[in-house]
């Protein structure tokens, strides 16, 4: 495999990453070297015209970006390319930007705490101990309604989602150079 396939099959992996990185607890690790170090991922994936090249390799993280109203991790993606057969094929190395997907979130919607009821209905006598209703809306991809009563229940805040999201770049970025 020559360079210019390399690159093309590693792209189709960044294309792959690029969809969404997920960071679950345990997967991310610091680098082990010098200097402000990245964080390195597991990634693997498919060449996303043919596919068929396959690359396994890891997402070295460099700095979290805000990217067109999204938090973006940058990075390099450095990955072994095996052909349909399994057969290593050759290595490929390339600068990708990815959007990092935050873990489902929920919002409160309503809290209702009632407490014991007794009732007497023409004789009927309703004894109803203490009642908790809570209610909260899951957001995420295809939580239409849970996404929609979110917004609408952030809509008094007063911080704007773009200062919320700058602050939290910088602070990401921050927790990257304090590791060595």
């Amino acid at each position: 495999m020559n360079r210019r396939e390399s690159l093309a099959a590693i792209t189709g992996l960044g294309a792959a990453v690029g969809g969404v990185l997920v960071f679950k607890p345990g997967y991310v690790q610091a680098a082990k070297g010098g200097g402000g170090g990245p964080f390195v991922l597991p990634v693997a994936g498919t060449d996303a015209a043919t596919g068929l090249v396959s690359a396994v390799g890891t997402m070295a993280i460099r700095q979290f970006v805000n990217q067109n109203g999204a938090l973006a991790a940058s990075g390099t993606v450095t990955a072994n390319l095996y052909d349909a057969a399994g057969n290593l094929i050759g290595q490929a190395s390339q600068k990708v930007t990815a959007p990092v997907a935050v873990a489902a979130s929920s919002c409160t919607i309503l809290t209702l705490d009632l407490g014991p009821l007794d009732l007497n209905l023409l004789g009927l006598m309703i004894h109803l101990d203490e009642v908790v209703l809570n209610i909260t809306a899951q957001q995420g991809a295809g939580n239409l309604l849970g996404n929609l009563l979110c917004a609408i229940a952030n809509l008094l805040n007063n911080n704007p989602l773009q200062n919320i999201l700058n602050q939290l770049v910088g602070l990401l970025n921050q927790l990257l150079g304090l590791f060595p």
